[in-house]
């Protein structure tokens, strides 16, 4: 008994890791795209998804020559049983005269990672 209980647990654990059938094929080759792609948000899905566009965005805008640097500092205070953090971030941006135009040529949500990520592509 104890042995068939592993094995239905071990095919559990293989089954949940196996990667996912219906995932797209652009996720992995984007062409002259971009992805971005963002897990749960304390906001909802929306905000999920925006998450996932800002970051295809970047991604896409760095490749055309905008530089974008992010830096995060993060403090945290302990006194006995409370404690506090305190961040603050700070983006530059590095801009050549460069206008990108871009459009969302598509969208997938994994619901077993609950990850959405976003396709985006250069418009000529």
């Amino acid at each position: 008994m104890k042995k068939i209980l592993i094995a239905v647990v071990i095919n559990l654990f293989t089954f949940a890791c196996a990667a996912n059938p219906d995932r797209p094929n652009w996720i992995d080759d984007p062409g002259v795209g971009a992805i971005g792609s963002a897990p749960f948000h304390v906001r909802g899905i929306y905000a999920q998804e925006e998450l996932a566009m800002t970051r295809a965005r970047a991604r896409l805008a760095a490749r055309y020559g905008v530089e974008i640097s992010s830096v995060q500092d993060i403090q945290e205070t302990v006194n006995n049983e409370s404690s506090s953090v305190t961040s603050q971030r700070t983006i530059k941006e590095v801009m050549k005269n460069t206008t990108i135009r871009a459009q969302v040529k598509a969208k997938w949500h994994d619901k077993v990672k609950d990850v959405i990520y976003v396709w985006m592509v250069p418009l000529p």
